[in-house]
C-alpha cells in the first residue's frame, strides 16, 4: 500500500503560522477565534493557486448558514498540510469490480433485510451462505478479469479537492447531525475533529468521501440505535466479514478504495483502520485513527480505532475484528509504547511546530496532526531529565529499542529542552518500559545525552547492575526464551514413549520418558530396548496436557543394525569450547517414509516454531521391527538461540548509535567474543528472524536481557 510522508515544499514555511500565536487546534467557536481562523483560511486561499476558485465557492455557497459556514473555514484551514495521493473516482477506474462489488453488496443486502427482515432471524446465515455461493460461482474468474485502471495524483489537499466534494461532505455529516441525538450532543470540538473530517490518516491515500461511505454502509445501521457504539461497531464487522466472503484473495496491485474490504486476504491494519473509521464516521460515530509508537520488545507497529461513547469515554477496538468494551480491557496494551491519534487540525504543541527552524524532527513526530493520548489506555508519568548537552535544539527524546529499524531504536515520546535549568521534561512516559535518552543533530545523527535506562512501575530510574569483571563472553542467544514456550515444555514431563508389535498399541511397552524439562534445541531421551525390536512406536503426551508441543523429532538407531531405512542424524548442539565436536559416529536416523513424503509433518519440516500441539500423540510406524535407542527430540520454541550457518553481527551502545564488534558465520551455537566492559549489547542475526533484544553480560558471564535484569 502506497505511505506517503509529509514533505513541505519550499513555498509554504511552518513559520508563517507561529507569528499568528494560534493555540493547538484553535477552532472557530467564537467571535475571537473567528479573525485567527479567517486569516489561516486566507493563507490557504493564497497557495491554493488555480484551486482557489473551488474553495472560495464552498465558502460563497455557505454565506447564509453560519455553522455550515464555520465547519468549512474549518476544513479549509486545516488543509494547509493535508497531502496524499489521490483519485477522482470515475467510470473508466475500474467498472467491472464497481459492478460486482455493487452486486455483492446489494445481494446481501437483500438477503438480511428483504429476504428475513432482521440480522437476528435464525435462518440468516443459511441464506446468506447459500447467496454467496451463488456469486462465488458464478463470478470468482471474473473477478481479475479486468485490470484496475486508477488515476493516481499526489498533492496537497487545497490544491485539488472540489467545492462539489467538500459541499456534498458538509451537507452530508450535517444532515446526520440533525438525525442523531448522540452527534447533537458533542461538544463543538469533538463534532469537528471526529466526525467531520473526510479523511482520518493524514497521509494516507483518499479516494472516496463520506457521501459514498455512508451510501455503503448506512443502509445496514438503520435499525440500530446509535447511541450503543458497540451495536453500531458490531453490526459494521459482522457487515465486512461477510462481504469478504463473497470474493476470493485481492488480485490487485495498487489501492482500489473502500472496496477493498470485500476480498480475502486484505489484513493490513492501517487501511483496515482508516476505512473503518472513515466508514464510521459517515455513519455518524465518533471515531479516530490511533497508532502506538512501537512495542516493547518486538518489531512493527500497529493502527487501530477508538470511539467515543455516550459517557464521554474513548474506548479502543480493532476495526472488523474486535468490540470496543467499556473499561478497555479486551485491548492489549502491556508491550505497547506511546500511542498517538490522528488529529485533522494542527496540534501545536507537536514536534513539528516546536522545533527551532531547522532543527531534525524524525520521521515518526514529523506531522502537525498527532496528539498523545497514552494515558487514556495506559499509565504514564512525568518525567525530567538532566540535560547538559550544547547546541541549539529545542526538543529531546526517549527512545525504544526496535530491530525494526537500521539505527536500532524508535523515538517514541519528546520533551521540551529548558537551557536555563539544563533539564529536558517528558510529559507522558510508560512507566516498565527501558528507555534510550537522545537527542538529533540537524542531519538526523543520534547522540545519547545520558544512559539508558529502566523506568519502573512506580515510575522510577532503575540503571541496571552490569558486568564489569569479564572481557569475553560466550552468547547463546539473541532474545530471552518466552515463558509461555517454557511452560509448554514443562507440561511435556511425563510424556512416554511407548513400543508395540502391535498396530493397536495392545500389549506396549513404556521404553522412554520425559523426566526433565526440555531446553530449547535438540536433546535425546534414551529409550530402553531390552523386549525390543518393535515395528511401532509412539510418544504419549499426559492426560493433563494432551499436547504434543514437540517441534522437531528424529527416531536414532545404531549404525551397526544394518538397517537400510536410515539418513544421517541431526547433530546434537555445541554450546562451548569445552563440548565434543565429535558425534556418536555410529548414530544414523531410522526413517518409516522418505524424509520427503513426511516433511509436511510439523514434527519433520525442519521449523523449530511448529508442532503437532493440537495432537495428543505421535506415531512412528516401521514396515518390521527394528531397534530404536534413542529419539532426538526439540520442544517447540521461537527458534532465538544461534543457530549454526547463520550470519551474526553484535553490536555496542555508544554515545547515541549502536557500533559494530563483530560480524560472523556462526560454527557451533555459541559465539565467543570480547565486548567493552559494562556494555548494552545487541546480537543480530543477519540470515533470519526479527525477535532481538539488548542485553548486558554479568559478573559471571551470563546473558542477561533488558526487562529480565
Amino acid at each position: 500500500m502506497k505511505r506517503i510522508i509529509i514533505d513541505i515544499p519550499p513555498y509554504i514555511n511552518k513559520i508563517e503560522y507561529e507569528n499568528l500565536k494560534i493555540s493547538a487546534g484553535s477552532l472557530p467557536f467564537s467571535g475571537g477565534c473567528t479573525s485567527e481562523m479567517d486569516k489561516r483560511v486566507e493563507t490557504v486561499l493564497s497557495i491554493s493557486g488555480s484551486n482557489r476558485t473551488e474553495l472560495e465557492a464552498v465558502l460563497d455557497h455557505y454565506k447564509h448558514e453560519p455553522q455550515k459556514l464555520k465547519a468549512a473555514k474549518f476544513l479549509i484551514a486545516n488543509m494547509r498540510y493535508h497531502h496524499s495521493f489521490y483519485s477522482l473516482r470515475n467510470p473508466r477506474q475500474h467498472p467491472l469490480l464497481d459492478s460486482l462489488t455493487r452486486a455483492a453488496d446489494s445481494l446481501f443486502y437483500h438477503s438480511v433485510y428483504v429476504a428475513t427482515d432482521s440480522f437476528h432471524n435464525g435462518n440468516i446465515q443459511k441464506l446468506i451462505d447459500s447467496v454467496r455461493t451463488g456469486f462465488r460461482k458464478q463470478n470468482d474468474v471474473r473477478v481479475s478479469e479486468q485490470s484496475v485502471k486508477t488515476f493516481w495524483k499526489e498533492d496537497y489537499d487545497f490544491n485539488w479537492i472540489t467545492a462539489k466534494q467538500l459541499i456534498n461532505h458538509i451537507d452530508h455529516v450535517f444532515e446526520w447531525r440533525k438525525q442523531i441525538d448522540g452527534i447533537r450532543r458533542l461538544s463543538v470540538e469533538d463534532f469537528y475533529e471526529y466526525i467531520l473530517p473526510y479523511r482520518s490518516i493524514p497521509d494516507y491515500s483518499l479516494i472516496d468521501f463520506s457521501d459514498v461511505h455512508s451510501a455503503f454502509m448506512g443502509k445496514y445501521l438503520t435499525d440500530i440505535n446509535k447511541d450503543s457504539v458497540q451495536e453500531a461497531i458490531r453490526r459494521y464487522n459482522f457487515v465486512i466479514y461477510q462481504l469478504r466472503k463473497f470474493f476470493p484473495l485481492y488480485p490487485y496491485g495498487e489501492e482500489v478504495g473502500y472496496q477493498e474490504l470485500f476480498f480475502n486476504g486484505f489484513h493490513d491494519c492501517i487501511p483496515i483502520a482508516s476505512y473503518g473509521v472513515s466508514i464510521l464516521r459517515a455513519c455518524g460515530i465518533p471515531t479516530a485513527v490511533e497508532f502506538n509508537a512501537c512495542y516493547r520488545q518486538f518489531q512493527g507497529r500497529h493502527y487501530h480505532g477508538v470511539v467515543l461513547d455516550k459517557n464521554g469515554n474513548w474506548l479502543a477496538f480493532n476495526p472488523e475484528s474486535s468490540i470496543p468494551t467499556s473499561d478497555n480491557s479486551s485491548f492489549e496494551t502491556k508491550d505497547i509504547l506511546n500511542i498517538y491519534r490522528f488529529m485533522f487540525s494542527e496540534q501545536k504543541d507537536t514536534p513539528f511546530f516546536l522545533e527551532k527552524n531547522g532543527e531534525y524532527i524524525p520521521e515518526l513526530f514529523d506531522s502537525p496532526f498527532l496528539k498523545d493520548v497514552t494515558s487514556h489506555l495506559l499509565k504514564t508519568v512525568p518525567l525530567t531529565l538532566s540535560y547538559q548537552e550544547t547546541g541549539n535544539n529545542n526538543l529531546a527524546y526517549l527512545a525504544a529499542f526496535n530491530s525494526g529499524v537500521s539505527s536500532g531504536i524508535i523515538p517514541v515520546t519528546w520533551g521540551k529542552i529548558n537551557r536555563m535549568e539544563h533539564n529536558v521534561t517528558f510529559s507522558s512516559v510508560i512507566p516498565d518500559r527501558f528507555y534510550f535518552p537522545v537527542y538529533y543533530s540537524p542531519f538526523g545523527k543520534s547522540f545519547s545525552f545520558g544512559e539508558p535506562f529502566y523506568l519502573n512501575k512506580e515510575g522510577k530510574i532503575e540503571k541496571p547492575h552490569t558486568g564489569r569483571k569479564i572481557n569475553d563472553v560466550t552468547l547463546l542467544r539473541k532474545f530471552p526464551m518466552k515463558q509461555g514456550l517454557v511452560n509448554k515444555a514443562i507440561k511435556l514431563i511425563g510424556t512416554v514413549v511407548l513400543a508395540s508389535n502391535k498396530p493397536g498399541f495392545n500389549p506396549c511397552d513404556t521404553v522412554g520418558v520425559i523426566t526433565d524439562t526440555l531446553h530449547p534445541y535438540f536433546q535425546d531421551i534414551k529409550l530402553g530396548m531390552n523386549k525390543g525390536p518393535y515395528q511401532y512406536y509412539q510418544i504419549k503426551t499426559t492426560n493433563e496436557y494432551p499436547h504434543a508441543a514437540l517441534s522437531e523429532l528424529e527416531f536414532i538407531t545404531d549404525i551397526r543394525y544394518g538397517y537400510k531405512n536410515t539418513i544421517p542424524a541431526s547433530s546434537l548442539p555445541i554450546f562451548s569450547p569445552a563440548d565434543t565436536l565429535v558425534g556418536n559416529k555410529f548414530e544414523v536416523r531410522l526413517m518409516d517414509e522418505p524424509l520427503e513424503q513426511i516433511k509436511w509433518k510439523a514434527e519433520y519440516d525442519g521449523n523449530p516454531q511448529t508442532s503437532p500441539e493440537p495432537y495428543p500423540t505421535i506415531h512412528f510406524m516401521l514396515r518390521e521391527p527394528q531397534f530404536v535407542t534413542k529419539v532426538r527430540m526439540m520442544p517447540l520454541n521461537a527458534d532465538n538461540g544461534i543457530v549454526v550457518g547463520n550470519q551474526y553481527e553484535l553490536l555496542y551502545w555508544d554515545n547515541g548509535e549502536w557500533k559494530k564488534i563483530l560480524s560472523q558465520q556462526a560454527k557451533c551455537n555459541y559465539i565467543t567474543v570480547g565486548v567493552p566492559f559494562g556494555s548494552l549489547l545487541w546480537l543480530r542475526n543477519l540470515t533470519k528472524g526479527k525477535e532481538e533484544l539488548p542485553f548486558y553480560v554479568d559478573d559471571n558471564g551470563q546473558q542477561r536481557f533488558i526487562y529480565m535484569l
